[in-house]
């Protein structure tokens, strides 16, 4: 069985971009020591992603490609050898590149000047969602069993609309268990962190989803973990242009204006990881990933993850 050091893989879910890419947070991926009672750790995580184009009913639409910067802010304290509590904060830097359908709160109906349009080419940056995460492992083992509960709290009244807004200002709540299996024999490790997601509605309109991550990692040495995994999140909502009938060309209501915070953003991305423990206190962890399915959802070329922990 691979040693403590890195043992698991902890899957938070905020809002990396709008479209509900839930990348990081759902999404930062940060190595994870075992944690006993009076322990924590302090991890900072930096993505970069890009966007082009998003995936409707009638396929790819082309407007535009998003850049996307998040540095997540998390700590983890264990109250007990078995209850974990968890907080932390992305900080959001997001550009829409000069693209064909930009989100100007002076073209709806009535005109909104109060509201910042952050599709200007320019970058928007913020911080995003408070999250605050409880789990608890109730089995230990070859298979081990962790339930965990998070909810996501806008840390203020952030601008929603548009391409390059840092979130979608809903609150969220998120009850699921960490799985893992090592089979004995080998350095091999399988796990899956299954949760529901509970999303406060918008015009009446149910978001909530399934979000999935499965992984297979294999422990090269006493420091160096390598991995692969999946990442799947699968939920309701609305649809372009079946939802919308004014597309492309009255897009000036209070659907549109809300669009962002009611379509599914259903997606599954797929990637590899490499994780390595520097020493007692200190370890690394970095992911590429790429979407491979997509539905109304803006589509993900590539996402590169670098977190730094600290153990205490």
């Amino acid at each position: 069985m691979p040693n403590g050091a890195l043992r698991r893989l902890i899957v938070l879910s905020t809002t990396t971009a709008i479209g509900a890419l839930l990348l990081l947070t759902s999404n930062v991926n940060a190595a994870e020591v075992e944690l006993r009672k009076g322990s924590g750790q302090f991890v900072v995580t930096y993505q970069f992603n890009e966007t082009d184009g998003f995936e409707s009913d009638i396929g790819d639409l082309p407007i535009g490609s998003i850049d996307t910067h998040v540095m997540n802010f998390e700590l983890q304290y264990a109250l007990t050898d078995r209850l974990t509590i968890i907080a932390g904060i992305p900080y959001v830097r997001k550009r829409y590149n000069d693209g064909p359908l930009p989100h100007d709160p002076l073209l709806l109906d009535p005109p909104r000047p109060y509201i910042e349009n952050v599709d200007d080419g320019s970058w928007n940056s913020d911080f995003q969602d408070f999250n605050f995460g409880a789990r608890y492992r109730v089995k230990d083992g070859a298979f081990s069993v962790e339930p965990f509960v998070y909810l996501g709290i806008p840390s203020q009244e952030y601008p929603f609309s548009g391409n390059a807004a840092v979130g979608q200002q809903l609150t969220r709540l998120q009850v699921g268990s960490s799985l893992m299996w090592y089979p004995g024999l080998s350095n091999a490790y399988y796990s899956a962190d299954i949760g529901y997601v509970f999303v406060e509605e918008t015009l009446g309109v149910s978001v909530n989803y399934w979000n999935i991550r499965a992984e297979a990692g294999y422990q090269f040495g006493p420091r160096i973990t390598g991995r692969l995994f999946g990442l799947l999140k699968k939920g309701s909502g609305l649809s372009v242009p079946t939802d919308f009938p004014g597309f492309p060309d009255q897009l000036t209501d209070e659907m549109w204006y809300q669009h962002d915070r009611t379509l599914k953003h259903n997606y599954l991305n797929v990637g590899i990881g490499l994780d390595w423990a520097l020493n007692d206190h200190y370890s690394l962890s970095s992911n590429y990933m790429t979407m491979v399915w997509e539905d109304q959802v803006n589509i993900l070329d590539y996402a590169f993850t670098l977190s730094l922990a600290r153990t205490f």
